[in-house]
């Protein structure tokens, strides 16, 4: 029920968007919290990404800190190396580093309302750390210790186990988003068709939407879900705002809640982009 009605309004949001006038133009690069947008930095420019998150569960809070950086490298095309360091009450370690490569399949020149761009990375996993992470027990209360086990107990007290989830921070995986990017005068909608395959594994497949409405030249606003193609896997949704004080900046702030046992209670985020 709750799916359904977080699918249903952003799709009423998207359709509505096309017919609202505006002169206002979003702003182009990393505009949003949980997806990657069609917008890459030109060749000898770059952007500098740094994400914050806090988890929050009825057992326990988990902190995670992403920096990013992506550089163009020729047209239509950028390099990136993201790093993710935890803080799960033990106090903050390294979990892993993905570099990426990203691709504009649609050009800027393009008259189609609508663009199209390929992500694709190899996370490596700190292995240390993810042996210590499958070492933990599991919490009696319906959460997963691991975002890529996301396991629930059953009737009878067992753990059950997802591993089949997009969300994945301590196994060594080839992670790839195929991305379609619409702008409606001053309303951005996107969606990401996610793919995660680990080492040894078979492919796990999700899903990341989105949309963004420009308020004004500095400040937006704007709705994302993201979650796995399983009805009780990951399932997130989330709001932010994101303000620009200077052309080169923006800074976002969003707050989350999930929808199934397999996601935290409420995630704060918070990070800044800056381009150049």
């Amino acid at each position: 029920m709750k799916l359904s009605f977080v699918f249903s309004s952003l799709l009423a949001v998207v359709s509505l968007s096309a017919f609202v006038p505006a002169t206002l133009n979003a702003h182009h690069g990393q505009d949003f919290l949980l997806l990657e947008d069609w917008h890459l930095p030109a060749p000898g420019g770059g952007h500098v990404m740094t994400n914050f998150e806090w988890e929050r569960r009825s057992d326990h809070d988990e902190f995670s800190l992403a920096p990013s950086l992506m550089f163009g490298v020729v047209r239509r095309v950028a390099l990136s190396l993201d790093a993710d360091f935890r803080d799960e009450s033990e106090g903050w370690a390294y979990r892993s580093i993905m570099p990426a490569a990203h691709f504009q399949l649609t050009g800027a020149e393009s008259d189609s309302p609508f663009k199209i761009a390929l992500s694709v990375g190899y996370l490596f996993a700190d292995s240390a750390a993810a042996e210590d992470h499958e070492d933990q027990p599991a919490h009696g209360d319906g959460h997963g210790g691991g975002h890529e086990d996301l396991g629930h107990a059953n009737s009878e007290g067992h753990v059950q186990s997802h591993v089949n989830s997009i969300h994945n921070h301590d196994s060594d995986a080839l992670t790839s988003r195929l991305i379609i990017e619409g702008e409606f005068g001053a309303t951005k909608a996107l969606f990401n068709l996610i793919s995660v395959v680990r080492d040894g594994g078979d492919a796990s497949w999700g899903y990341a939407a989105g949309v963004r409405h420009k308020l004004r030249e500095q400040l937006a606003v704007g709705v994302e879900a993201l979650g796995d193609f399983q009805s009780d896997g990951w399932h997130e949704v989330v709001g932010g705002i994101f303000y620009e004080p200077v052309h080169s900046l923006t800074l976002k702030l969003g707050a989350g809640v999930g929808l199934t046992d397999a996601t935290p209670d409420f995630t704060l985020r918070t990070g800044f982009v800056w381009r150049f």
